[in-house]
Formats: structure tokens, C-alpha cells, sequence
């Protein structure tokens, strides 16, 4: 069973661009961010994409969804894409639905499945922002970045924008640094790219398009990336625990993201077990969410500004103020 109910206390009234419409979650009072995952390992696309669903709207109970996140590895191109999806949307409204293609992706209970999903309610505000790539990332980032410094937050807010898209490495670089020029060269941005650049907007198959999606609450975040050679199995291993116990510290996670190389995974072979029971020993009984993609953006810590890197494992925690 999944193991993933959170909560951290905030109270936030914000306006959002008219990008997408969020209603208040339904029995959550000053509850703040409530979190619900779930994965498959069916291979077919619509069944799995279901079965994931079911497990995460389960796992948030009475919650109402205001956005859900998927990451899968189904093949079939974007008509698997679209059968997946068209699971996903059998449980959760297809309007609040984002992600993007994987290699694999990552909960606390499986790095080895097809399809995973996130559904997060209570106090926390969704800004999504996309744009085509055409040709040129670092305009594009500054399209996504125009689009989400428009949003209305209250100073005090807690912030972080989840990138993905059509940014392989070394594209991710230009397309983080179009997206902090806007914003701010520290501005919290933690993301990967999709395997096939297919991306997912409100529920449909978006190719060749990147997403900025801002999360806001009353939280904070913190960031650790790491890396190793690759001829050092035991340390490309080891380091994803580690930068989980770095992101998370001595606080308790409300949420978990891990983007993670999908080469990395390549070299870890039949051993990719250890990695995700490093993560978990780690962060305790906080859900985990991520994947396994094609580039990975973020800080390599709170100090740091966020870049575009290649062959690291970038974890994003959610904390409590």
C-alpha cells in the first residue's frame, strides 16, 4: 500500500492566471498541502494509467485533487501516451493533469514501474506556464518565466517551479537560465526532460514544449544534486540517498522529488533496488515522486543557483516552515 499522507499548516488566498481554475479542496480546513501517490507496473498503458490514479486519489482521501502530476515509461509513442492518459483522467480531471514521458519513474514503492501519479490537494496554488520550444530553449524559458512572474504571491509565500519538457541535456542549461532571468537567478526551479520530449498539458500529449509549473504555499524547499563517476557503481548508487538526507536534513518532508539520469539508472544495472532504498531510508515515511529523464535541473544546494546538468540525481524537498 502506498504511504503517502502529509501535511503541513498554511492558509494562502492567491489569484492565479487564468491558465487553469482550482477549486478548494472539499473537507480540508487551515490543512495545508496533502499529498497522494500511487504507481503500476502494467504494461498496458490505460489500465495502468488507472491503476496508479486509483492508488493516489485513495491515498488522498477525501482531498480534492487540485493538480496531479504523471510520469510513466509506457511504449507505444504518444498513442500509448494518449491511452495512458485516458486511464488517468478515468479517476482525476483531465484539466489538472501534467507531466511528461520517462525512462522510468520514482515512487517510494517502485523506480521500476510504468506509470506513477501524484495528486496533491488542501492550501496549496498551481501556476502553470508553457510555451513551444522553437529552436531556441533560452527564449522559450523566458516565455515560461514572463508567463509565471505575472502570478499573484503574497511575499511570505513559499515557491518552486517544476520544469519539464523538451530539454535534453545541454538544452536544459539555456532553458533554466531563460527562465531565472525572469525570475530571479536563485529563483527555486527543479525539473528534468522528457524521454521522446513528449510532454503532458491538462490531460493531452504536448510535443516539442516545455512547462513551467509553479507550486505555491506555506512552505519551504531545499535542494541537494549529485553525481559520480560512472565507473564507480557503488557511489552512483550511494549518492541518491545522500542527497536525499542533505534536501531533507533533520526536518520532516511533507514531499520528496527526485530527478534522477535516466544513464545513471543504466549504469546501475540490477542494482537499481539499493538506489531507491537509499532515498527511502533517507526521507522516512514522506512520499517520494519523480523520474528517470533525459537532463535534470536544479541547485546543487540552497546556496546555489539552478543549472542544467547531465548524469545527477536532483532531490527537491518540501518542508514545513
Amino acid at each position: 500500500m502506498t504511504r503517502c499522507r502529509t501535511m503541513l499548516i498554511a492558509g494562502l488566498t492567491l489569484a492565479v492566471l487564468a491558465l487553469l481554475t482550482l477549486a478548494t479542496s472539499s473537507g480540508v480546513h487551515a490543512a495545508g498541502i496533502e499529498v497522494g501517490n500511487g504507481h503500476s507496473i502494467l504494461a498496458d498503458g490505460e489500465k495502468a494509467g488507472t491503476e496508479a490514479a486509483e492508488k493516489a486519489k485513495a491515498a488522498l482521501g477525501e482531498t480534492e485533487a487540485k493538480v496531479v502530476l504523471v510520469f510513466d515509461s509506457v511504449e507505444g509513442g504518444a498513442k500509448g501516451k494518449e491511452a495512458m492518459l485516458k486511464g488517468v483522467a478515468s479517476v482525476f480531471d483531465a484539466s489538472i493533469t501534467y507531466g511528461c514521458a520517462a525512462y522510468a519513474p520514482i515512487t517510494q514503492d517502485c523506480n521500476t514501474g510504468t506509470v506513477a501519479v501524484l495528486a496533491l490537494g488542501g492550501d496549496v496554488r498551481i501556476a502553470p506556464a508553457v510555451a513551444e520550444v522553437g529552436g531556441d530553449h533560452a527564449a522559450c524559458g523566458k516565455k515560461i518565466g514572463a508567463a509565471l512572474k505575472a502570478v499573484a504571491v503574497p511575499e511570505d509565500a513559499g515557491r518552486v517551479v517544476l520544469l519539464f519538457g523538451a530539454c535534453h541535456v545541454p538544452k536544459n542549461n539555456d532553458l533554466v537560465g531563460g527562465v531565472c532571468s525572469v525570475l530571479g537567478e536563485k529563483f527555486p526551479v527543479a525539473g528534468a526532460a522528457a524521454m521522446g520530449d513528449l510532454l503532458y498539458y491538462q490531460g493531452k500529449v504536448l510535443p516539442q514544449s516545455n512547462l513551467g509549473l509553479m507550486l505555491i504555499g506555506d512552505f519551504t524547499c531545499s535542494f541537494a544534486a549529485k553525481n559520480a563517476p560512472a565507473s564507480e557503481k557503488e557511489r552512483v548508487i550511494a549518492v541518491a540517498g545522500e542527497a536525499a538526507a542533505q534536501a531533507v536534513g533533520d526536518k520532516k518532508a511533507t514531499l520528496v522529488l527526485a530527478f534522477d539520469c535516466g544513464g545513471r539508472r543504466g549504469q546501475m544495472g540490477g542494482e537499481i533496488d539499493k538506489e531507491l532504498a537509499g532515498m527511502c531510508a533517507a526521507i522516512g515515511d514522506a512520499p517520494l515522486f519523480g523520474f528517470y529523464g533525459s537532463g535534470e535541473t536544479g541547485p546543487a544546494d540552497n546556496d546555489s543557483a539552478p543549472k542544467g546538468v547531465g548524469y545527477h540525481i536532483i532531490i527537491c524537498a518540501i518542508l514545513g516552515k
